[in-house]
């Protein structure tokens, strides 16, 4: 089954998408209506939610889809064509599906899984919020005019050519490795035993780093506090945290 909901953009201000194992895919494309596409076995397709209400528009998976066809032969995706010219607010969540988000643009973004896969590209926003669990995280072309922050408990996160003024990442045993295409002036990273890398372009920063027995490595980069210099706050338990210079 199929359905194909549009809505127009002067109604909506912001969007929110809330689904439990279903697929998500979010982009912007050339269109003038916002577009919700479902796709999927009929029933779950009925089932599924969209509709605007005091300007958020709102496609919404039933709370009990979890526990009820997680398990089942069901299959259910979920895309949202946004307007390129439309700069709202939009936030995205999935239980166990995959969530895709490319090619957007507005005020704020947020998009999270608990285990399933995150995959960004291509984002820009005043403030950006990518969060997920146990999945896989991976961002790549990313700014944000304030801030960008970046959490997984177990998962692996991969970020490159991200820009922010601000940079918040959080780990508690995943890996995590961020390429950055700016210094950030001040970058917060806060680990229990995963270890961070960060590679950046420029040749000094103030780090400072409270640990356990985690270590800092650096290649290139002078851990000073030279003036002007991007200003690096890490916090770990056993994680090391490696800062590399992409001058070098």
């Amino acid at each position: 089954m199929y359905r194909n909901e549009r809505f127009d953009t002067a109604a909506v201000t912001s969007v929110s998408v809330k689904l439990a194992w279903a697929t998500l895919e979010l982009l912007a494309a050339d269109v003038d209506q916002l577009q919700v596409l479902i796709s999927g076995s009929d029933e779950d397709v009925e089932d599924m939610r969209a509709g605007i209400e005091k300007g958020v528009l709102t496609v919404e998976q039933p709370a009990y889809g979890l526990s009820t066809h997680i398990a089942s032969d069901r299959w259910l995706q979920v895309t949202l064509r946004i307007p390129r010219a439309w700069k709202g607010e939009i936030t995205g969540t999935t239980v166990a599906g995959m969530l895709s988000a490319r090619g957007l643009s507005g005020s704020d973004l947020r998009f999270s899984t608990v285990s399933g896969s995150l995959r960004a590209s291509q984002l820009t926003a005043m403030t950006l919020t990518l969060r997920t669990i146990t999945g896989v995280l991976s961002a790549a072309e990313i700014a944000a005019e304030e801030s960008v922050a970046a959490r997984t408990v177990s998962g692996e996160m991969l970020l490159s050519h991200l820009s922010a003024v601000r940079l918040k990442l959080t780990t508690v045993s995943g890996t995590l490795t961020a390429d950055l295409d700016t210094a950030p002036a001040q970058t917060d990273v806060n680990t229990v035993s995963g270890d961070v890398s960060l590679t950046l372009p420029a040749r000094a920063a103030a780090i400072r780093l409270r640990a356990v027995t985690g270590r800092l490595h650096t290649n290139g980069v002078a851990a000073g506090a030279e003036e002007n210099a991007p200003v690096i706050n890490a916090i770990s338990v056993s994680g090391d945290l490696t800062v590399t210079s992409k001058e070098s």
